[in-house]
């Protein structure tokens, strides 16, 4: 996933942009074979004025235009002329609206890139409404500071029947949230990522805040992890090592980084990986002595170990960085 260009394909199928400009024609596209984008045009350019829609307007320019029953994957992007975004007025929209849209099974909070804002100041609001709201939901992915009913006590937990993708994106996930999954209830799903961040964004999160994770008791279904974006990703790799969670996966995705050769040789130390169809670990610091290794213990496996980084130096000292932060 880029956070420098927006989405041309979500859910399996290609994106379209409702237009962003009034007087821009509508696409010519069948409203179920693609997946729909509405946003307005923001950031730090300048805008004409009279030239482009409010969001509100923009939606209700959106269902009146569009088949809108039969949309099948919708995306929202920015929502205001700012450099953050906000996501209360799209998510009070959408809820509000819902029975318009019965066929909708893929939600994409928010495709904002790095040019309309950096990811730390994509602030999302409670977006528990929308799983209550669309109950046969089977893809959610969040990108941004998710607040989800969960960052503030009581650790909101909650149940959907549906759900088959879960995807947390952001600079600093809040530990609170991945204890909130954990303690939901998703007998369906089979997809589950978490972008753990840096801790001066709101992230931090640990093994322990994983463990109920790691130990495969939850989500029998869930044959694709990501455990991606996270600072203290060779800790991660050596408790994956050992843990049950693996024998059932079929893609596991460590990627975006700081693994080096460390967590690597952990991973080769542990339980086989054999049985997986894809490991994901571009953006790492390993050696090539280590990737190549990797290669030949796991000849079948699908690797990507695209991306090799040398560690910053400051202050004397080494430092290895993640891929999404600010």
């Amino acid at each position: 996933m880029s956070f420098e260009e927006h989405l041309t394909e979500f859910a399996g199928l290609p994106v379209v942009e409702y237009p962003v400009r009034v007087g821009v024609p509508v696409p010519e596209a069948a409203a179920d074979e693609v997946a729909w984008r509405i946003r307005i045009e923001g950031s730090w350019r300048h805008l004409d004025d009279g030239q482009f829609y409010e969001f509100a307007e923009r939606f209700a320019s959106f269902i009146d235009t569009i088949d809108v029953a039969r949309i099948r994957a919708l995306i929202v992007g920015m929502t205001d002329y700012g450099s953050g975004f906000d996501s209360s007025e799209a998510v009070r929209l959408l809820v509000d609206h819902a029975a318009a849209f019965p066929s909708l099974r893929a939600i994409f909070f928010a495709d904002v890139i790095r040019e309309e804002s950096d990811v730390a100041y994509i602030e999302l609001s409670d977006l528990m409404p929308i799983l209550e709201s669309f109950p046969l939901l089977e893809a959610f992915h969040v990108r941004g500071s998710a607040n989800f009913h969960l960052e503030q006590p009581p650790v909101g937990a909650f149940k959907h029947e549906a759900l088959r993708t879960l995807v947390f994106e952001s600079g600093g996930l809040n530990p609170r949230i991945f204890h909130a999954v954990g303690e939901s209830e998703i007998p369906e799903l089979e997809h589950l990522e978490f972008y753990f961040g840096e801790v001066d964004y709101g992230g931090g999160a640990g093994i322990d805040d994983i463990a109920w994770l790691l130990s495969g008791e939850k989500f029998p279904k869930l044959r694709h992890l990501g455990l991606r974006d996270a600072p203290n990703q060779d800790e991660i790799a050596a408790a994956l090592a050992h843990a049950p969670i693996v024998a059932r996966l079929e893609e596991l995705d460590l990627s975006l980084g700081t693994l080096g050769d460390e967590g690597a040789a952990a991973l080769l130390a542990g339980q086989p990986l054999t049985h997986l169809r894809e490991l994901d670990l571009h953006h790492h610091f390993m050696s090539s002595a280590m990737t190549q290794r990797l290669r030949e213990a796991l000849p079948h496996v699908e690797l990507n170990l695209e991306e090799r980084n040398e560690p910053d130096s400051w202050g004397g000292e080494s430092h290895r960085y993640i891929a999404v932060s600010e």
